[in-house]
């Protein structure tokens, strides 16, 4: 039990250090009135990003917490972006294995965990050309029309 407080303690602070500093290097992909900077994103990219700035922020009533990463899960999945899948991803298994735990000892650990794969998504999302660079033409549930440059990364890939 003492363990897992500590490590709780420490993830805090170390979220608190690092993910909610907020500097003018740190211009944020999205705010809540859907500024011109998630142009040429895709919707559920955007959604994704706007979300997990919100809760950085604690704006419009998100927060670093397990109410927001489901959210940002959702909006996710429709994500046409490989980054910003993966790290919906992430979130998604943070977030189940939190939700698991509730009640238990590791609980405030796992949550923690949660809060800091929100701040993995919004610091994807800060490198706008690479985002809009990993956006195919279909997202994560329609496999069927990808880009030639994502087909042709696998072509030459042994199994």
């Amino acid at each position: 039990m003492r363990g897992s407080t500590i490590a709780a303690v420490a993830t805090c602070t170390l979220l608190a250090i690092t993910g909610c500093a907020k500097t003018d290097d740190n211009a944020p992909i999205a705010t809540a009135g859907g500024a011109t900077s998630v142009a040429g994103l895709d919707k559920g990219t955007a959604a994704a990003c706007t979300l997990a700035e919100q809760a950085t922020k604690g704006e419009d009533g998100r927060d670093l917490d397990l109410a927001t990463a489901k959210d940002i899960v959702a909006v996710g999945a429709t994500s046409k972006s490989t980054i910003i899948t993966a790290a919906t991803d992430v979130l998604s298994a943070s977030l189940a294995k939190a939700q698991a735990a509730a009640g238990e000892p590791d609980e405030a650990v796992l949550v923690a965990e949660v809060s800091s794969a929100i701040l993995k998504v919004r610091t994807a999302c800060q490198d706008t050309d690479a985002v809009k660079a990993s956006i195919t033409k279909a997202g994560k549930d329609s496999s069927a029309e990808a880009t030639s440059d994502s087909t042709s990364a696998t072509d030459g890939k042994v199994n």
